[in-house]
């Protein structure tokens, strides 16, 4: 019978809850964007790769929720501005206009959706899995409520068919001269629905994707299943601790980097953007601000001059290492279109300077 490892998971979750509670609201925000993000990658991981675009080609940063070509990533985003709990939803929301979502999920996966609020909602006992991880008597004011909430939803979606996982298979490739027996692992079944559910409700912040779709699999013992709820949240608890770090650190830099600098307010704005979803670009900076084309590239290029981070080909605005020299500039910053690209800024520029003082005197 595997062994629950509880000292590992309390501290996980109490260095979490910690860092949670004296964390400034500035980055609470910025932890909420890096949520949703992160609620993208765990759907990837447990929904599967899908089929990306026309030829069913990967994407060239499937886990990026920005520079991803998945038109999953659409109803992720727009599911949780509509269903999350306010700062949840606040970001899903940034993160629609800024990537300018339009398709929602479909019939079925709402179907699941739906199933999955159900069962979070019911104040059920539990079953094997909740009894198995010592989860039945944790109350509201245990750390470990969101958990058992989570144990909860299992116990009872585990008896659908759309939730309940097979076990994989061995088959055989067949190859020109012989055949070689490879592991097929099954179909993801409803995992990623009640993951999704658990980020939007703030059942268990800030952390993401805490259920393993091996809780959901039939051919495995209830021991086991417990082990592994158990090791992965505390994993991702740790994972959770560990960004809310780097987010510390990571708009500290920008804080540094920028306190000289002119326009800085709205390029700190920017960098937060980046600390929290990575690579962007200068068009859906653009959006995300409410600037115009060149506002924007002002912007990026505030950024640039204070080394965080790097102006690429195609408009592309990605976070710089610490102490590393950006990297090069886009095409239009030099060669022979550089010089109609800085006289179409400067007029941008006059136009976000007038539009600017027209608000101000309406106000």
């Amino acid at each position: 019978m595997p062994l629950l490892d509880f000292t590992s998971l309390a501290y996980a979750f109490g260095r979490l809850a910690g860092a949670a509670r004296f964390a400034s609201p500035e980055i609470r925000r910025v932890a909420s964007l890096a949520n949703v993000a992160s609620a993208w990658r765990a759907y990837r991981r447990d929904a599967g790769a899908g089929d990306v675009g026309p030829a069913h080609q990967p994407s060239s940063d499937p886990g990026s929720i920005l520079m991803t070509d998945d038109p999953r990533r659409d109803a992720v985003v727009l599911w949780l501005a509509a269903h999350g709990v306010p700062p949840i939803a606040d970001a899903a929301t940034m993160v629609v206009r800024m990537v300018n979502a339009t398709r929602g999920f479909e019939v079925d996966a709402l179907a699941l959706l739906n199933a999955a609020e159900d069962a979070l909602a019911q104040a059920a006992a539990g079953g094997p899995l909740t009894g198995a991880c010592g989860l039945a008597d944790a109350g509201p004011d245990h750390p470990l409520h969101g958990l058992a909430r989570a144990a909860v939803a299992v116990d009872v979606l585990i008896r659908a068919p759309d939730f309940a996982e097979s076990s994989g298979h061995e088959a055989l490739l067949p190859l020109p001269s012989r055949s070689m027996r490879h592991y097929a692992a099954s179909e993801p079944a409803g995992c990623w629905a009640l993951n999704l559910v658990l980020v939007a409700r703030g059942i268990v912040p800030p952390v993401t994707g805490i259920v393993p779709r091996t809780v959901f699999r039939l051919d495995v013992t209830d021991a086991q299943r417990a082990a592994a709820l158990v090791d992965h949240s505390t994993h991702e608890a740790l994972a959770a601790f560990t960004n809310l770090e780097r987010i510390e650190s990571v708009l500290a830099r920008g804080r540094d980097a920028l306190v000289g600098l002119s326009r800085n307010a709205r390029a700190f704005e920017a960098w937060t953007l980046l600390a929290a979803l990575g690579p962007t670009t200068r068009k859906q900076l653009m959006r995300a601000l409410g600037l115009s084309r060149a506002g924007a590239d002002i912007q990026a290029r505030t950024l640039a001059a204070a080394r965080l981070v790097g102006l690429e080909t195609g408009g592309l605005v990605s976070p710089a290492l610490p102490g590393s020299s950006p990297s090069p500039s886009a095409s239009l910053d030099h060669g022979p279109l550089c010089a109609a690209a800085a006289d179409l800024d400067i007029a941008m520029a006059e136009i976000d300077r007038l539009l600017t003082r027209g608000l101000d005197k309406r106000n």
